[in-house]
């Protein structure tokens, strides 16, 4: 379960997220102290493979040859529920181990911020869950201090959140000015034929990668035209829901000592998963068999 789980193949939108999030760092780097910096705006459905657009930026660029261990130049923070100003400082300097974060006003959390960011060489800012803003008391006190961190150039930043986050946008123009035009992580659709060829590839990378690392003895055809239609309808087009689907029909085969994961599992994962939450309202896989 714990290799699947380390299974991080992009697609190519992500790809191109990816580059972008790090034209925006380097674009940082050139610009003098102090001079304002810009965001990007990730607003997009749950599961659409947003944050491993982060994780994976930032492995790469911690990887990078003559790297210090002890900075941080990619710094991916998940926002608090709370979704208040002190909340944002303190999600920041959790993630950089202040041990003192939640002590003090939002002003002086802030200066911490500022001083941990100059120390740990942050290159990019990534605020993930921005969505828990939504419907704050203090939510448009919070869209200004990311405004002000980008206004008195401490840091260009990645902010990602579902659509839910938008309307922090619609209520603060003068944050919406300070962001490059917004990028969109669009689901797979699985009727439209080249949406879904590019799914299917995937798909077939997945299943070799399962194999490739022992987690499997066999391919199990996830790339099979018809079969990856079926999942990629099921998934909503969603990496995480797939991901989600895949990994509770591979707990029953690896349970069950199977050497592939078959189909009659994936369709019971899907009605575990999908159907029982309401993510869906039929299983393809089962009106394909007539079960």
């Amino acid at each position: 379960m714990a290799a699947f789980e380390n299974i991080v193949l992009p697609t190519p939108a992500q790809v191109e997220c990816i580059r972008q999030m790090d034209t925006l760092r380097i674009m940082g780097l050139s610009q003098p102290a102090g001079q304002q910096r810009r965001a990007f705006r990730y607003l997009n459905q749950s599961g659409s493979g947003k944050s491993t657009c982060a994780k994976l930026l930032k492995r790469h660029v911690e990887g990078q040859p003559g790297r210090d261990p002890r900075k941080k130049p990619i710094l991916h923070v998940t926002l608090s529920t709370t979704g208040t100003p002190k909340s944002l400082a303190t999600s920041i300097l959790n993630e950089v181990g202040d041990g003192y974060s939640t002590r003090g006003e939002a002003e002086l959390l802030l200066e911490r911020v500022k001083t941990a960011l100059n120390e740990l060489e942050v290159e990019l800012l990534v605020i993930d869950e921005l969505n828990h803003f939504k419907q704050k008391h203090l939510a448009e006190d919070a869209a200004n201090t990311i405004k002000n961190i980008l206004t008195m150039g401490w840091v260009p930043i990645v902010l990602m959140g579902t659509t839910d986050a938008q309307t922090l946008f619609t209520r603060n123009r003068e944050l919406k000015n300070r962001c490059l035009p917004q990028v969109v992580l669009q689901p797979f659709v699985h009727t439209d034929a080249g949406s879904r060829e590019v799914w299917t590839q995937f798909l077939h990378q997945i299943d070799l990668e399962l194999v490739g690392r022992g987690v499997m003895k066999e391919l199990s055809g996830l790339g099979e035209p018809t079969l990856a239609k079926d999942l990629c309808e099921a998934s909503n087009g969603l990496i995480g829901e797939f991901h989600n689907i895949v990994l509770a029909a591979l707990e029953a085969t690896l349970l069950a000592g199977e050497r592939f994961i078959g189909h009659a599992r994936l369709m019971a994962a899907i009605d575990a998963w999908c159907i029982q939450d309401g993510t869906i309202d039929h299983n393809p896989l089962r009106l394909r068999v007539g079960g």
